[in-house]
């Protein structure tokens, strides 16, 4: 028996050893592939929420039966009382670790529901945005959540293992962040990332929804789509964008470093805000992003690019929107207006920039599928070498971020 007991006594010692040795983060769990949801939308970003219901049926684990060979012992009521003991003083052993928590994966194990504090929240198959989007959660849902990361919450959605970014989840009964709300954001993504900056709980919400839909993806998309609803007019649903002529920055990283930084603004002001998608690996047509601003209940959209010409000296900010005669959205030139005017006015009084106004056109299909007032926003141009090399720093990025929410603060001032 004693040979038993300090076989139990080093299992839970190794048991401890693994959890103190256990790595951090995400990058060591692999979750099963949920090849049944659709990425509809990435990030929290706009549009219905839909509900991938096929293919969510719980999977359990696999219970072995003994096998052969298997050998049993009966054991005294003095012996279990001994194992007792021995267990205890093995637990003892290693009472450095935190109480009740066990590292596992990177994860620190909890029990605990907890509450989803914006709407429109991805509930996504694995520990990082590269995975799937299984569902959307809004304001309010209630999870159970089994363990948290740096950044990350496991939880359960119609018993399957799923994550979701900590910033959007707060203890149920909690009036503060919950443990593992996120500390940081990196302004880009797949390894390049920037100067982290602290965030905090958004404000009270003030009544206002924002669309942010940061330009471009990784991969162009030239596949044609209708200029706006009805036409015969084709046009490629995405183009590729620009890259800095001196940074060799892709309009799409730049575009996405700017849009983190203006949610968070916002949110700060109270602002409940959509972003068209989180990440670059996105295939998303300018009609589709359009189309999932219309549905997220946004006051207003607001799309986010950068310039580039052949000519290296033309430089500054400027915004468009469209005509007062659009066939598609014309009654919503004076509000588009305004917001690109204020917009633009702001961004330039921020940074020093020129004020290159705002263009007025009928074009572009993300205007054209618009139904709510919108502005697309070239911030400067990538072409002109010290402007491009502005836009690649973090102070400069978070002026214009700053000068984009100033103007929509302005825009609902009227």
């Amino acid at each position: 028996m004693i040979k038993e007991f300090c076989g139990r006594r080093a299992g839970l010692l190794l048991c401890a050893c693994l959890a103190m040795a256990g790595l951090s983060g995400c990058a060591a769990y692999k979750e099963i592939d949920l090849t049944n949801g659709q990425e509809t939308v990435s990030g929290r970003e706009a549009g219905d929420i839909k509900r991938q219901n096929g293919g969510e049926a719980a999977q359990g684990e696999s219970a072995g039966a003994p096998g052969d060979g298997i050998v049993t012992h009966s054991v005294t009521l003095e012996d279990e009382r001994s194992a007792m003991a021995a267990d205890g003083e093995a637990v003892a052993d290693v009472s450095s670790l935190d109480s009740g928590i066990t590292m596992a994966n990177g994860f620190t194990e909890v029990d605990e529901t907890v509450v989803i504090t914006q709407d429109l929240v991805n509930v996504r198959a694995g520990c990082g945005t590269e995975y799937e989007v299984v569902t959307q959660l809004n304001r309010g849902d209630s999870v159970k959540r089994t363990g948290y990361s740096d950044g990350w919450s496991r939880i359960l959605y119609k018993d399957r293992t799923c994550y979701v970014l900590s910033e959007f989840v707060m203890k149920a009964g909690a009036s503060g962040p919950a443990d593992g709300w996120a500390e940081s954001v990196s302004a880009f993504e797949n390894g390049e990332a920037a100067p982290a900056r602290s965030i905090e709980a958004p404000a009270a919400f003030n009544g206002r929804i924002i669309a942010i839909d940061a330009g471009h993806q990784t991969k162009a998309n030239p596949e044609k789509e209708p200029i706006g609803p009805g036409s015969s007019t084709m046009k490629a649903k995405v183009e590729a964008g620009g890259e800095g002529v001196s940074t060799g920055i892709p309009e799409y990283k730049l575009t996405l470093a700017v849009a983190f930084k203006v949610k968070r603004i916002l949110e700060e002001r109270g602002y409940q805000v959509v972003m068209i998608r989180e990440s670059n690996d996105v295939n998303l047509s300018n009609a589709k992003r359009a189309e999932m601003a219309n549905r997220s209940g946004a006051s207003v959209l607001v799309r986010i690019h950068a310039n580039s010409l052949d000519n290296a000296t033309v430089h500054g900010t400027l915004s468009m929107c469209q005509t007062a005669n659009n066939p598609y959205n014309g009654d919503l030139h004076s509000q588009s207006y305004s917001l690109s005017k204020k917009v633009t006015d702001s961004i330039c009084a921020a940074t020093g920039f020129k004020n290159r106004g705002v263009q007025e056109t009928d074009t572009m299909s993300c205007i054209n599928w618009s139904e709510i007032p919108v502005t697309h926003v070239e911030m400067g141009f990538m072409s002109n070498p010290e402007e491009d090399q502005k836009m690649a720093q973090d102070e400069y990025q978070e002026l214009i971020a700053g000068g984009i929410a100033n103007g929509i603060d302005a825009y609902f001032a009227e």
